[in-house]
This record gives structure tokens, C-alpha cells and sequence, in this order.
């Protein structure tokens, strides 16, 4: 049976596997002690990826076939607006249903590894060189190598670039690849728990827009046992007294005390190294324009992440779409 390595072991590398070993003898190389990539949950709560639209069909359509349960983000009451000396009540209108994960994505991810039958999945293996020479792929991390008839890496384009491609990537293909952002790699993310979902009764949808910050965005993060928000840090945010001031910021806004708060968890996807690159760091003023062909680079070194993806990329619907591409390519 021929050889794959896949490497990365977030949602595209869990479901390429799943989808090629029926065909090959497949090995996973992830640089974490995980799996999932940029799914990522404390005590349930997502800190990466949370949402799925209704749009979304293949991922709904995964997330059947593994007899997982989705439910609707909530969004019922009105929003706050959190400026300079006051916090104001508005109406937001109507969008697009998303849906969360019950028990979070990383039961999306786990679900899918539990059903893989002829893949091994080896942790702490940092990939660090690929060449491909007569018809074979040599891998290289900092422990061990590897080869094999197939490679596909999951990486984030810019972080793909930091491997050391033999052949070498063509200039304009490498071009386009470092000008691709990662998504959510210039993102924080907070989600705080609390005694009870107080914005719930008062009306509130819990999202709240503010210039003032920590928090510029903030949504209902609730669990069916657990009452949350969620928001994603400003890039001027003090990270280094963040709890604090994420504290501050909600007790301006939504006039409570402190001890209703319970726990607050924090994820910086710009300082996590297997995640994002320097230049990630720069803000983003609309969602990025994503895909990108690669074909003409080698028939045997592969690329599949959510941002190489021209249908939905930058979502989890993305890393789905260009996982059955290479898969369909490969089989």
C-alpha cells in the first residue's frame, strides 16, 4: 500500500486521513501534543473556532454522518455599543443562523479521529525540510525522517513557508503564499463564565461593540450547563494585565459586581508559534480573499488548509472543501 504524510493535525489533517486511508497507509506529523490546530477548548469552550453557518453543507453534513449535535447561536434581546462615557442599546438586524458545537469543535475533531482505522499520529514531530526526488517525498523533523510516495501539508500558508522546500517553492507561488494571512492569527481570544447569563434576562443578546475595548467584540458563548461570553481582544489590549482589564471593561458595561464572574480563559493565536507567523500580527480591515493553486509546484508535495481553499476559505466549511479536493486528486 502506498505511503502519505500529513502534516498538522488540526480539522484538515484528521479529515484528509480519514478520507485516505482507505487508499493508503497514512501517518499524521503534528508539532503539538495535540490534535486539532486552531480548535482548541478549556472546560468546553471554544477558543479558537466556534461557528458553522447554515450554508456550510459539507461540514453539516460531517458533523451528521458522526452523529454530532449542533445548536443555534444565540442572538435574541438587543446589543450594546460601548463608548467614551456611555454604553448605548441598539438593534442589530437580522443575519444568517450559525451554530455551535455541543460540547465544543473539539468533539468534531475527536469524533473524526475515532473513526481513523490505518493512520498513526505522531506527536512533538516539527517538520522542518521536504524534498521530493524520483518519484519519493523525504520529511525531516527535528527527531526523525521519513518517506513516503505523498506529502500534504496542513499548514497555514505562511507557515508552510518556513519549511525548507526541495525543489524550492517557484518565487511566485511563494509570493502569494507569505501574502496570505492566516486566519485568526492576528486574534486573541477571551471567554469568560459567570454565575448566571444575566444579559439574558435584561433583554441582551450579549454582543456588545466597543472602541474602548480590552474586548472590541463580545458574543454569547453559553453552554447548556455553563453561562459565557466571548470576545476577541483589541490589538492595543495590555496582555499583560488582560484578566484585569477584561474585568474592568465588564463591570463598566454590563453594571455587575465582580464575584459574578467565575472564570476567565484566554488564547493569544498570535504568540502560538504552530499557529501564526510575525506577520500575522497586522489587523485585518475585511475577511481576506483565500485560495490558492498549487498544482504547478509537484504532483506528489500537497497543500490543504483552509486558506488554500477558494470555496469558503478562512472557515471550518474551508479546511472540509480543499481536504475532499486533495483526497479526490490522491484517490
Amino acid at each position: 500500500m502506498k505511503k502519505v504524510i500529513i502534516v498538522g493535525g488540526g480539522l484538515s489533517g484528521i479529515y484528509l486521513a480519514s478520507l485516505l486511508e482507505k487508499g493508503y497507509e497514512v501517518t499524521i506529523l503534528e508539532a503539538r501534543e495535540r490534535i486539532g490546530g486552531r480548535i482548541f477548548s478549556i472546560d468546553s469552550h471554544d477558543l479558537g473556532p466556534s461557528w458553522i453557518w447554515s450554508h456550510q453543507r459539507n461540514i453539516l453534513e460531517l458533523v451528521d454522518s458522526l452523529d454530532l449535535e449542533l445548536f443555534r447561536q444565540y442572538s435574541d434581546g438587543s446589543a450594546l455599543y460601548d463608548t467614551q462615557g456611555r454604553v448605548e442599546r441598539f438593534n442589530t438586524p437580522a443575519s444568517a443562523p450559525s451554530f455551535r458545537m455541543k460540547g465544543s469543535l473539539s468533539k468534531l475533531v475527536n469524533a473524526i479521529k475515532n473513526t481513523l482505522k490505518n493512520t498513526e499520529i505522531f506527536f512533538n514531530q516539527e517538520v522542518v525540510a521536504i524534498e521530493e526526488k524520483e518519484n519519493r517525498v523525504y520529511i525531516s523533523t527535528k527527531q526523525d525522517n521519513y518517506e513516503v510516495d505523498y506529502l500534504i501539508s496542513t499548514l497555514a500558508p505562511r507557515l508552510a513557508t518556513q519549511l525548507a522546500f526541495k525543489p524550492k517553492l517557484p518565487e511566485h507561488l511563494l509570493s502569494q503564499m507569505l501574502q496570505t494571512p492566516t486566519w485568526m492569527g492576528n486574534s486573541a481570544k477571551c471567554v469568560i463564565e459567570f454565575k448566571s447569563a444575566f444579559w439574558r434576562e435584561h433583554a441582551l443578546s450579549g454582543f456588545v461593540f466597543s472602541n474602548l475595548g480590552p474586548l472590541g467584540e463580545i458574543h454569547d458563548a453559553s453552554l447548556e450547563n455553563k453561562s459565557a461570553l466571548f470576545g476577541f481582544i483589541s490589538l492595543h489590549a495590555n496582555m499583560q494585565k488582560i484578566k484585569e482589564d477584561v474585568t474592568k471593561q465588564l463591570l463598566r458595561v454590563f453594571k455587575i459586581d465582580e464575584d459574578e464572574i467565575l472564570n476567565i480563559y484566554i488564547v493569544d493565536w498570535k504568540q502560538e508559534v504552530y499557529s501564526a507567523v510575525k506577520q500575522d500580527s497586522i489587523p485585518l480591515s475585511s475577511h481576506p480573499q483565500y485560495g490558492i493553486d498549487t498544482s504547478a509546484y509537484s504532483d506528489r508535495i500537497l497543500f490543504s488548509s483552509t486558506e488554500f481553499s477558494y470555496e469558503e476559505g478562512g472557515y471550518l466549511e474551508g479546511a472540509i472543501v480543499n481536504a475532499k479536493k486533495i483526497a479526490s486528486q490522491l484517490l
